[in-house]
């Protein structure tokens, strides 16, 4: 998986970031003090409403643009419904994000599969480098998929058979 590209993951990234720039500029006595597990970020208030703002927009825009295409031709969808039709293009963004690809067929992992838990031996665990070796020594992203290093999941039965006896 190539991470480099991700929206979602760099922006994860900059928060990580930002929390420990701020962390290491805290004095000893802030450092000592321990929050439970009720306390929240205070930094999502702050960026809460600002992404809600571009996400709405978009929605907006992507509605007005439905509604004129709409109003334009046979106007059979219902003013209520019109938002709801960018539920596809999310769905295609999150494949995208989880499976790395927009083919439908790559989504298997989604509904069925067998899936190998790894032994814990350091030898048979997948390596970030790896990955796209044993996807396609196991025939790519149609037959395996590689759910973290110590899952593996196979749409045959008869894949994972052959990836146990081989590797256990």
């Amino acid at each position: 998986m190539n991470f480099l590209g991700s929206v979602t993951t760099n922006y994860v990234l900059v928060i990580i970031c930002r929390h420990y720039i701020l962390y290491m500029k805290l004095s000893q006595q802030q450092k000592i003090r321990m929050y439970s597990h009720h306390d929240h970020d205070l930094d999502v208030e702050d960026e809460f409403w600002p992404i809600m703002g571009i996400l709405l927009a978009i929605l907006g825009v992507w509605t007005t643009l439905i509604h004129w295409i709409d109003w334009a031709t046979l106007d059979v969808i219902p003013w209520w419904a019109e938002p709801f039709t960018i539920v596809p293009i999310v769905f295609l963004l999150i494949m995208k994000e989880h499976y790395d690809s927009l083919n439908p067929l790559h989504w298997w992992p989604m509904v069925w599969g067998y899936q190998a838990k790894l032994p814990d031996e350091d030898r048979i665990t997948i390596r970030p480098l790896d990955t796209e070796r044993i996807m396609q020594q196991h025939g790519g992203p149609l037959n395996v998929h590689i759910i973290d290093y110590q899952h593996i999941k196979f749409r045959r039965k008869k894949d994972a058979v052959i990836f146990g006896l081989r590797y256990f």
